[in-house]
């Protein structure tokens, strides 16, 4: 099988210890989509990878791959932007984790995302320099944009079950039965969507991410958004976001 060597940019999601000063970097690159690759000797003292390779760096790679289906080595990278802001904050780099957490839980290895590398890419570089007090705005917005880049665009129009139109003061959500529904399909279970959150819904799918710094809310409709959210992703991938829960345990939201 014939060798490569390729160059990509790329956006470092996560790592695994092995062997003796090396690593498992997952990263989501903007032309192979999520990879895993090797580095050698990035742990050690004198690695030429520095701190290069941490988690939220937007780094441009020179990557090996002996054939398909082999496992990719970093031969070099070099920092496009190391995010620094992100790490020097506690609270951005809890938002940040929040944001990396569905590309690392719920993509696929290998799969061509190159509009959720953009969308990553972009909010982290956001999140390094907006003010903190907006992060969790920043947050919020990603969130249903990464919906949409996985097809799961939010219509707030009409109901999810019937396609009865849904009246935004009578709005509702279901991990089972989805998002939004109508009083008529609403169960004992289900959530009650505030009128401004589904105006958020809306605008945050086609705003841009920067124009998290103009967002104002109060805490309940902070509390009821952070709950719809929950309930999306238990209704897609049948799973919480344990960095939502990490922000709300520490007080953070």
């Amino acid at each position: 099988m014939e060798s490569r060597l390729t160059k990509t940019d790329g956006i470092v999601l996560a790592s695994n210890r092995f062997g003796e000063g090396h690593k498992i970097v997952r990263i989501l690159t903007a032309s192979f989509g999520k990879i895993e690759a090797s580095a050698f000797g990035v742990r050690k003292t004198k690695s030429k990878f520095g701190s290069t390779l941490e988690p939220f760096s937007h780094v441009r790679l020179q990557l090996y791959r002996k054939g398909e289906g082999t496992l990719y080595t970093i031969r070099d990278a070099d920092a496009i932007h190391h995010n620094d802001g992100i790490r020097d904050d506690l609270y951005k780099f809890m938002a940040a984790s929040a944001v990396i957490e569905p590309v690392v839980r719920f993509v696929e290895t290998g799969s061509d995302e190159h509009g959720l590398y953009r969308l990553l890419s972009g909010c982290l570089g956001i999140l390094n320099a907006i003010p903190v007090k907006k992060a969790i705005y920043l947050l919020s917005m990603y969130e249903f944009k990464f919906l949409t880049e996985m097809g799961y665009r939010q219509q707030t129009e009409t109901c999810d079950s019937c396609g009865a139109t849904v009246r935004p003061e009578q709005a509702y959500a279901d991990t089972g039965d989805g998002f939004p529904l109508c009083s008529g399909c609403m169960r004992t279970n289900s959530m009650r969507v505030e009128p401004s959150v589904l105006r958020f819904v809306k605008w945050a799918q086609d705003s841009p991410l920067d124009d998290a710094r103009r967002i104002v809310m109060s805490p309940g409709t902070l509390s009821n958004l952070r709950q719809l959210i929950r309930f999306l992703y238990r209704h897609h991938f049948h799973e919480d976001l344990k960095s939502w829960k990490h922000l709300s345990e520490t007080g953070s939201i």
